[in-house]
């Protein structure tokens, strides 16, 4: 056989290899040098009873345990936190918060069974198109019958409106009662069981900003982290162990009620202060 023939000949053999290998290729997994994937905590609060501040204090709660699990599991997540009481009538500003991250999460508090104005006037002047973003939400009321799991239902059915993929802890909706019950007997405090299912859902946001669409990585990282919609059948109730290492973040969450104490500026001082610039 001629030389160049056969040369010309394998070269397009290997040729229609490297094709092949580019077309039916798995694609990559995202490295790390990818920009991190951005949930932001909105609360649109405060509270129209009560000057403690709960549902803020309830975010920071899970806003803190979701960093604690970042950095624990190296998780390419960032995190970003408004106190949307400060703009929840300015249509500009909302849309500005709303543009951006992946995960949105927004808190408020309940009044006369259901939404305080505050979160209904946030939708009203604020729509905006969120398709592709996942959602969820939270909510503290002063008791367990008192509406608090409307305030959850509608602010999702609201972001499910505007676009929005929305989840929550499997069966279980983020409410966090302040009043009216045993214990703990002090008004605005939160129990250690709430900062345990606070940890539940912020690992559960986690799995959901990596993973939301693929249900394979999903279940592989939602076993890591030790989270799962069934909590209630695979470690519920958590042990004392467990609970135990809630105890500062609870002390400090607790401590904030005061607005003039330094747990509460402190908490403050992590909040976002402007809005962030829209990307062109």
């Amino acid at each position: 056989m001629n030389f160049n023939l056969f040369r010309k000949i394998v070269s397009a053999f290997l040729l229609c290899l490297a094709v092949e290998s580019l077309v039916f290729a798995e694609p990559s997994a995202p490295s790390a040098a990818n920009d991190p994937v951005e949930v932001r905590f909105i609360c649109v609060a405060p509270s129209p009873y009560t000057d403690r501040h709960d549902s803020l204090r309830a975010g920071f709660g899970i806003f803190i345990l979701l960093q604690q699990a970042i950095a624990k599991h190296n998780l390419n997540i960032s995190t970003t936190y408004y106190d949307g009481s400060t703009f929840y009538d300015d249509g500009d500003k909302i849309r500005k918060v709303l543009h951006g991250p992946q995960v949105i999460l927004l808190g408020g508090d309940t009044w006369a069974q259901g939404p305080t104005y505050y979160m209904r006037r946030f939708f009203e002047v604020g729509p905006t198109d969120l398709t592709g973003v996942s959602a969820s939400a939270w909510a503290t009321s002063g008791g367990a019958q008192t509406g608090g799991e409307v305030v959850v239902s509608t602010t999702l059915r609201s972001l499910m409106g505007m676009g929005a993929k929305t989840f929550t802890l499997g069966q279980k909706l983020m409410v966090f009662t302040t009043d009216e019950r045993l214990s703990p007997q002090k008004p605005g405090a939160f129990s250690l069981l709430d900062l345990w299912y606070m940890d539940q859902f912020a690992r559960t946001i986690a799995v959901e900003a990596l993973f939301g669409n693929d249900r394979t990585k999903a279940k592989k990282l939602a076993k890591e982290l030790g989270t799962n919609p069934y909590y209630y059948k695979i470690n519920f109730p958590p042990s004392p162990e467990k609970l135990s290492e809630y105890v500062d973040l609870q002390r400090k969450l607790n401590a904030a009620a005061d607005p003039k104490s330094p747990e509460y500026q402190e908490l403050r001082s992590m909040l976002a202060n402007d809005a962030p610039k829209t990307s062109k």
